[in-house]
């Protein structure tokens, strides 16, 4: 196994060949026009639409509630499937399950389809397992022609440069494997090179050297046509990793994608959320304003932390901290004892603070609590947020508006909690961090929700938010 090492970022990110200097951003939307097909996003948590805007985020993906989509305004359309936070063998299951509506109503309505599987640029998650179920699942007779990998997340500054998965950490690249994320209890890996994490993965089916690679100089100094040569000289199943370290290397690949399967490839995509933005064409946007997530500047907030990697931990402190915050902590072992009366008196505290227009944040003991195997990690965590959906769908008083710390959380609160069917994504409130505007059909019709991914933010990340949001005569 080949030893990354951390690197400066300043100096690396300079030491690259410039940027393709061509907008071509005018060019992706261009063969969108000519070659419209449904392009489906698996999201196994609700953050991935973290970059994006003006897309459709789902929660039923029922044959029927996916041949209503073929018919939406948005450009996208992310399925919730939450399949991070269950089981490997429940994940294969739900991967298996989608891609098989998904071709069913494609079939029924005759129209194409263009799917991608979206997880963590930490490289957490059920894969390769999940992948191949959805690929058996869409395509069954023909297969796919090549496997995209793009964990590249500029977002949350994730690059990835010779092969290697970096994260950012102050001025430094950090080999994704020397992190905290590495050592998950769930999805723990040893190797930030990404041949090599893929043999990993796959247990010795796939050898690293078998592995094909998109280099930044592909990219940088071979445009577009570069990286079309590349994805067309793809042999069937092969997995194809790309390197990128702007989002305008994303933007030139997604165009050498559309251009290729215009030619009649087909290409089954893992991916962070980065590269769904280069996909439908969309530049930078603008961070909404608190008038644009808060209807009112009446009551409180009720924030929701259940992350527990480091950096959500130190943003809990921060939070805890402010002025007027009231915290509630529930307690993981006691939700593995049993949770009788707990919801009840959680929720009395919650609607306390709420009447009084206080804010509260609901946040689970910091201590980890791993089970004996990774099946039961993820069972005590599905539990716990059980009991944090239990809560918000069991207040009677409105928040002024809503944040959910952790994509596990997010998940369960978004469907159990809230209620959520359909929801649109009008945007961020800083970058990657989502707002959902919830349907109809929810406990909150039309109100905001603010989704924080576990694994962004500096510490004073969600105490930012907080102040953003207070209300206009606060003074702040």
């Amino acid at each position: 196994m080949s030893l990354a090492r951390t690197l400066p970022f300043r100096e690396t990110i300079d030491a690259l060949p410039p940027i393709w200097q061509r907008d071509v951003l005018p060019e992706i939307n261009e063969e969108i026009a000519a070659n419209p097909s449904r392009l489906f996003v698996l999201d196994d948590d609700p953050t991935g639409p973290q970059t994006v805007h003006d897309v459709a985020l789902i929660t039923d993906w029922s044959k029927e509630a996916l041949l209503s989509e073929f018919g939406a305004s948005e450009r996208a359309t992310f399925i919730l499937t939450n399949s991070r936070s269950v089981t490997q063998s429940e994940a294969v299951k739900i991967n298996a399950e989608v891609g098989r509506n998904i071709l069913l109503a494609s079939l029924d309505l005759g129209k194409p389809i263009s799917v991608i599987s979206r997880s963590d640029s930490t490289l957490r998650g059920h894969f390769p397992s999940e992948v191949e179920a959805l690929a058996g699942a869409l395509g069954p007779d023909t297969g796919y022609d090549g496997l995209i990998f793009i964990p590249f997340f500029i977002e949350g500054g994730r690059y990835t440069l010779g092969n290697v998965q970096y994260a950012r950490e102050g001025q430094s690249l950090v080999p994704v494997a020397e992190t905290p994320f590495a050592k998950d209890t769930a999805f723990g890996y040893k190797s930030s090179n990404l041949t090599e994490w893929m043999e990993e993965k796959y247990e010795g089916r796939v050898k690293a050297e078998d592995i094909s690679t998109i280099s930044i100089e592909d990219i940088r100094l071979g445009g577009p046509s570069k990286v079309q040569q590349l994805l067309e000289e793809l042999r069937r199943g092969e997995i194809c990793i790309v390197n990128a370290a702007d989002m305008r290397d994303l933007d030139v690949v997604a165009l050498a994608v559309l251009r290729t399967e215009r030619l009649g490839k087909r290409f089954l995509f893992r991916t962070s959320a980065s590269f769904v933005r280069s996909r439908i064409a969309q530049g930078e946007q603008r961070m909404l304003t608190r008038e644009e997530i808060a209807s009112s500047d009446e009551g409180g907030a009720l924030i929701l932390v259940g992350s527990h990697v480091e950096g959500s931990t130190l943003q809990l402190e921060k939070l805890l901290d402010l002025p007027g915050m009231n915290g509630i902590e529930l307690d993981v072992l006691r939700v593995i004892d049993g949770t009788s009366g707990l919801i009840r008196s959680i929720i009395n505290q919650v609607e306390e603070h709420l009447l009084r227009s206080e804010d509260v944040t609901i946040y689970t003991s910091r201590e980890l609590v791993t089970g004996e195997s990774p099946e039961e990690y993820l069972r005590i965590g599905a539990a716990v947020t059980d009991v944090m959906s239990a809560v918000v769908a069991g207040i009677s008083v409105k928040p002024r508006y809503l944040v959910s710390k952790g994509g596990m959380t997010s998940s369960n609160v978004a469907k159990n909690g809230l209620n959520i069917k359909r929801a649109l994504v009008p945007g961020q409130i800083f970058p990657g961090v989502l707002v959902l505007q919830m349907g109809s059909e929810a406990k909150y019709p039309g109100t905001r929700f603010i989704l924080f991914p576990g694994n962004v933010g500096d510490p004073d990340a969600i105490v930012d938010v907080v102040r953003k949001m207070y209300p206009s005569d606060a003074g702040v």
